[in-house]
């Protein structure tokens, strides 16, 4: 970046800079709630989508926890 502020006037940028400021539209008041939605909704989409792919191997491997605590208990009450 080269430091220029485009508001401390157009010398620096020249002549179209200044005719897109006269052209400039206002934004509409409904246009940042609506990119907000979207925004959240794909947040929440890939929110989704990670857990549903996370939870099963989660739930696997406290499984394969599980069985493998029960089988080491067992074999400590055969061995004691």
């Amino acid at each position: 970046m080269s430091g220029r502020n485009p508001e401390d006037g157009d010398q620096e940028f020249g002549e179209p800079i200044g005719e897109l400021k006269e052209i400039a539209l206002d934004t509409p008041v409904s246009l940042l709630p609506a990119v907000r939605r979207k925004v959240h909704r794909r947040t929440t989409a890939s929110q989704l989508l990670t857990f549903g792919l996370q939870a099963p191997k989660m739930i696997a491997i406290e499984a394969v926890r599980m069985m493998i605590e029960i089988l080491s208990t067992l074999g400590k009450r055969r061995g004691g």
